[in-house]
């Protein structure tokens, strides 16, 4: 089953027929089943890339329209400026675009959860066992904080959802609380 809420996409894997593209870890339990269920968390990112280059392009022609038309009177020391503002706005929307693009991946197995942070693959991976692990989530009474959620095991806690909201953190923890309690 494949729940999409918010920026959180559940796998649970328990009712699949073994299919390898969904969920590479998984474990069987006495029936044979498989029972190990993945949250996969990233950030809501509203426009694509190809979205993103054409609202480059387009303040682009405005920028050098108007650029050009400051040349024809004879201030022509705008063009390169133009040129600079144009490449830079398309290096910030690169940037942010890379930024949003990172993910959280929370497996849980029967034995252990696996916390993974990447952007197209697994830059770092941490596996706690799961009989020890705690789930926090503390959610200030300040409507401008988001709250902080930590899962960890052994006095060491890993932040989860950092690019969620407020909402959506407190359905990363009921989700994943409800996934931690199943046996």
């Amino acid at each position: 089953m494949i729940d999409v809420q918010n920026n959180i996409v559940t796998v649970d894997d328990r009712s699949s027929n073994g299919d390898q593209s969904v969920a590479s870890a998984k474990s069987a339990d006495t029936n044979g089943r498989d029972t190990a269920t993945r949250l996969i968390v990233m950030a809501n990112r509203s426009m694509s890339w190809k979205a993103n280059m054409w609202l480059a392009a387009s303040l682009g022609v405005i920028c050098m329209g108007v650029a050009l038309a400051m040349a024809a009177f004879g201030f022509w020391m705008i063009i390169p400026f133009a040129g600079a503002e144009v490449i830079f706005i398309a290096a910030c929307l690169h940037w942010t675009t890379h930024k949003l693009s990172r993910k959280e991946v929370i497996t849980v197995k029967r034995d252990a959860i696996e916390l993974e942070w990447g952007y197209r693959e697994p830059e770092k991976s941490v596996a706690l066992p799961r009989q020890w692990s705690q789930l926090k989530y503390h959610c200030p009474e300040s409507p401008f904080e988001v709250g902080h959620l930590s899962l960890g095991a052994h006095g060491k806690h890993y932040a989860l959802g950092q690019c969620l909201g407020r909402d959506e953190k407190k359905t990363l923890y009921t989700k994943l609380d409800s996934v931690l309690k199943r046996p």
